[in-house]
């Protein structure tokens, strides 16, 4: 992490510190002028002084971990004193402080920093993103589904001296928690995926998803807007005076765009990038239309960022699919296409897409899509009918919201529908599986199906 001492952690606060009795002004002085060694909310990674933030959560309280680590401790940030001889900055809200903190570091550091934000595909596009950056720049990027109040924070906890670019993905489920999360990051770039049917249990309609992530802007550092030029709620966007917006994807309104698409065997794509600037063609390590848009967003940044073609090029192909997210995994001679992380109408539909391409039988396991709202019902059918359109040969639907899916995609021609639970669905795999099928498992990440992954998994080591 960079240099950071106790006294711009109170400054960052605005706590009360207390000292244990027993500390000299001496060695308040020296403690409050020390640069911590690392900054977590979690005690198991906490190691001589560090600073601890102690959260309240539903199962847990931080503040009873203290008295078991304060002798590791240059101070513990509470919202209430603890009877340990440690230092303690008191804060009102210590969820709060860790978004101050964060704040306060993104602010003191010289980074830029690329926001990304959307309905879908905002890991796969952070993830491309981080590699064509870090092509030419030492980058920090967000981890896992670090992505919200707590986690983006987090991640700029670990920035260090050397980073310059910092790539964070930012997700929301209600109004008002991209305005704070956009205050603490402050983005200079910020790149938006889609607007789509998702956490419309909160944000009502794709209007509302489109308000509430646009609250972004209001608290950016810089001008530049990458806009996916497909997404009509983004196309139709009204830009505010001060900013600018560049434009990607396969239409014409797009600056950013590509030609000569080749989906090719074993889950890559060929296809030639098209900006002002030239072209260049890439071979990318994942398949689908809609990694096409996402390394798309990712060149754009990587134009914005006044990189050349040829390293852009160089950092798409060296994507991986994270665990979750379109991983291919082999399995008795299969291919299980691992997109398990999360679920939305839109995304399961590209991943239906991709499931259609595949050779051999082509089996999908969907899980109940969350959040949806009233739409729920009307949502998880159209996705029935898209898996039916696809011409996939089985569908497993688990869920209660599945239930619609399934029905839907009977009534639209698909012959082969079941409807179980978990671990029905994993007994229909082990036992059913043929060589060459292709095997979609997708849901939200609520349902849990990642399980299924972690059994198929294990199954080769026994």
């Amino acid at each position: 992490m960079i240099e950071l001492n106790l006294n711009e952690i109170l400054i960052a606060v605005h706590g009360k510190i207390v000292y244990p009795e027993v500390m000299t002004p001496q060695e308040i002085d020296e403690l409050m002028t020390r640069d911590l060694a690392n900054i977590t909310y979690d005690s198991r990674y906490v190691v001589q002084n560090s600073l601890f933030i102690g959260l309240k959560g539903e199962r847990f309280d931080g503040h009873d971990f203290v008295e078991y680590i304060y002798e590791r401790l240059a101070a513990a940030v509470v919202e209430r004193k603890i009877d340990v001889p440690v230092t303690q900055i008191i804060v009102e809200s210590t969820y709060a402080a860790v978004g101050m903190i964060g704040a306060y570091i993104r602010q003191k550091s010289c980074i830029k920093v690329v926001g990304i934000t959307g309905s879908v595909g905002k890991t796969s596009v952070k993830e491309l993103t981080a590699c064509v950056l870090g092509n030419n720049y030492s980058i920090l990027k967000t981890k896992g589904n670090h992505n919200n109040e707590l986690g983006l924070p987090a991640t700029l906890f670990e920035l260090e001296r050397k980073n310059k670019i910092a790539v964070l993905e930012m997700g929301i489920s209600h109004f008002g928690e991209m305005t704070r999360l956009s205050a603490i990051a402050k983005p200079d770039i910020a790149i938006f995926t889609n607007i789509e049917n998702v956490h419309t249990e909160h944000l009502i309609d794709r209007d509302g998803v489109l308000r509430a992530k646009t609250e972004l802007v209001q608290n950016m550092w810089g001008d530049t807007l990458i806009l996916n030029g497909e997404d009509d709620k983004l196309a139709g966007y009204k830009v505010p005076e001060g900013k600018r917006a560049v434009y990607y994807g396969l239409t014409e309104n797009c600056t950013v765009t590509a030609e000569d698409i080749n989906y090719r065997s074993m889950g890559c794509t060929e296809f030639t990038i098209v900006c002002p600037s030239g072209k260049v063609r890439v071979y990318l390590p994942a398949p689908g239309r809609h990694m096409v848009v996402n390394a798309l967003a990712a060149a754009a940044c990587g134009l914005e960022m006044g990189m050349p073609l040829s390293d852009i090029k160089y950092g798409l192909e060296k994507f991986e699919a994270v665990p979750g997210r379109m991983r291919r995994l082999r399995w008795r001679n299969a291919l299980i296409l691992d997109d398990c992380y999360n679920a939305s109408p839109a995304s399961t539909k590209a991943s239906l897409n991709i499931l259609g391409a595949q050779p051999g039988r082509r089996i999908a396991i969907l899980g109940d899509m969350l959040e949806l709202g009233d739409n729920a019902v009307e949502l998880h059918r159209s996705v029935g009918e898209a898996a039916a359109a696809e011409h996939i040969d089985a569908l497993i639907a688990v869920g209660t919201l599945s239930l619609n899916t399934a029905d839907a995609a009977k009534k639209a021609g698909l012959k082969k529908v079941y409807t179980t639970d978990r671990d029905g669905a994993l007994e229909m795999i082990l036992n059913n599986t043929r060589k060459g099928d292709t095997i979609l498992i997708k849901g939200s990440r609520g349902m849990a199906l990642d399980r299924i992954i972690d059994m198929i998994l294990e199954t080769e080591k026994l």
